[in-house]
């Protein structure tokens, strides 16, 4: 029964994975219902791309280098310090793909809730220099905290995909502490971080 609870948390805490979560959100925008959701196809499609190739191809391309150098002990860094090299590595192509998006003739919200990725994962490298912090929670926070401002920013009803996120937030912190990868007060600072981190940037910048 443990290993097959185990093994559900594994599989959360996957398809709940921090670098999924730029493509989340833009999946989100894409179908708001919202004036972007006019946006055409072929730079829905672009933007997509990029986005994908820098948020998830690239960091999942070094984390595996570093561990044949010997940066890394195991994939899953266990030891906050650890995952600092692969986080900082991380936020280039995180500013990358937000420079790229500001400079396209597309609504600014879409490159400002990329500043915000890009954000929260200088603010979640800062943190890991003292403390080994939820990752998974802090990208779920910052979905959830984006969601809220995106509803107040263009005056849309998301209540459906916020039952949604705030559901998937609590299996995937249930999954962080069956897994014993983090403490509860890890997992809740990582969900209040992201969150407040996401809220603020999409309201005021």
């Amino acid at each position: 029964m443990v290993k097959l609870t185990n093994t559900l948390a594994q599989i959360v805490s996957i398809l709940l994975h921090p670098l999924l979560m730029p493509i989340f959100g833009l999946l989100i925008i894409y179908t708001s219902g919202t004036y972007i959701s006019l946006l055409q196809y072929e730079a829905k499609r672009i933007i997509l791309i990029v986005v994908a190739i820098n948020t998830i191809a690239l960091p999942l391309l070094i984390i595996p280098l570093f561990y044949r150098l010997g940066f890394i002990k195991n994939l899953q860094m266990h030891i906050h310090k650890e995952r600092i090299l692969p986080i900082a590595f991380t936020l280039i192509p995180y500013i990358f793909s937000f420079y790229f998006l500001k400079r396209l003739p597309i609504p600014g919200i879409i490159s400002t809730f990329m500043l915000g990725a890009a954000i929260t994962v200088g603010v979640s490298l800062l943190i890991t220099f003292w403390w080994k912090i939820s990752l998974h929670m802090i990208g779920i926070g910052g979905m959830v905290g984006f969601i809220f401002a995106f509803s107040l920013r263009l005056h849309t009803d998301v209540l459906s995909i916020i039952l949604i996120a705030a559901t998937a937030s609590g299996f995937l912190a249930w999954s962080r502490l069956q897994l014993s990868a983090h403490k509860p007060s890890q997992v809740y600072c990582g969900f209040l971080t992201g969150g407040l981190i996401m809220f603020l940037t999409l309201l005021l910048l």
